[in-house]
Order: structure tokens, then sequence, then C-alpha cells
């Protein structure tokens, strides 16, 4: 049986090496400005598709139907909000709670 210990210092040495070596690798190198540009768009690119994935699967598979998919609803509200507003915390406020309204409601 493996120390609880060493597996976590295993697991900390396995998420550091990929900070850690393109930073030593590069950290002398200069970056062309636009592989500068594109990495911006990662960060981005990144969360749009967490939340897709999270969004349009449903309980292990894909679906676009509302009736079986109660994200859905909620998603389209926040987004409209977010445009309209531009403010955070009420796209916070209305994704939370519709989700939970429709939880329960379903």
């Amino acid at each position: 049986m493996t120390s609880p210990w060493l597996l976590i210092l295993g697991m900390a040495v396995v998420t550091y090496i990929p900070r850690f070596l393109p930073m030593l690798l590069l950290s002398k190198k200069e970056i062309s400005p636009s592989f500068s540009r594109w990495m911006t768009y990662i960060p981005v690119s990144i969360f749009a598709a967490l939340v897709a994935s999270d969004i349009f699967f449903w309980e292990d598979g894909f679906t676009i139907n509302p009736a079986i998919n109660i994200k859905l609803i909620p998603s389209v509200i926040v987004f409209l909000i977010a445009y309209k507003t531009k403010n955070l915390m009420w796209s916070m406020i209305f994704g939370i709670g519709g989700i939970t309204l429709l939880w329960f409601v379903f």
C-alpha cells in the first residue's frame, strides 16, 4: 500500500513539471508577437470548452432538448443577462437561481 504522503508528493511533482519546464526552457528566448497574441486566446478557449461541455452534456449524453437537459434554459438566460448588463454578479445570481429552481421543479 502506497503512503498517502508519497502519493501527494508524486502528484505535486507531476503537476509542477509542466509548469516549470516551459518557464525554464523559454525564459531566455524572445517570443514573437504573433505567438504572444495567440497565447492570449488560450484561457478564453479553455473556459469556453469547459462551459460548453458542462451545458450540453447531461447524464453522460449530449442533448439540446430543454425538457431533458435542464441546464440549457438557465444558460441562455445567463448569456442574455451577461450580454446586456456586463455584470458577473447578476449573471451568477440568475444562473444559480435558475438551475436551482429548475432542479426542484423537474
